[in-house]
């Protein structure tokens, strides 16, 4: 696994020329995307080339730069369309008003938190059907 703290800019740039490219998108960690978009919610987070600070560990899973799958979806794409260099994470928690059991998740994993149910979600859709 890379760690976040080793993911900067300067690092990325070593690595690219290392290895003659101009571009490279980096998945670090997180879940595929269940094909049902009742059943979980998904954050992600993005360090590009373009960020401000300078590592990832200033950026991943912190609420202030965490990004429903719809502005993932489009920042994701921008990147790629202009060849900047970016690395990302996702989570993805339970929804509620699904088929969980809360109560037995919230016993087994005091921290736990859970995303509301999708109809009570506020987040844009993106084209797949998930928010």
């Amino acid at each position: 696994m890379i760690f976040p703290k080793r993911i900067t800019k300067e690092a990325a740039k070593q690595w690219l020329a290392k290895r003659n490219k101009d571009f490279t998108a980096i998945f670090v960690s997180g879940s595929n995307i269940h094909p049902n978009p009742l059943m979980y919610k998904y954050y992600f987070w993005i360090y590009s080339m373009e960020s401000k600070e300078e590592s990832a560990a200033e950026i991943f899973n912190k609420k202030e730069h965490r990004l429903s799958i719809s502005q993932f979806d489009k920042e994701f794409k921008r990147l790629m369309d202009n060849k900047i260099s970016f690395a990302y994470v996702n989570i993805k928690l339970h929804r509620k008003g699904s088929i969980f059991n809360y109560e037995k998740l919230k016993k087994e994993y005091p921290d736990i938190e859970f995303a509301p149910a999708f109809d009570d979600d506020l987040d844009e859709m993106n084209s797949e059907g998930f928010k």
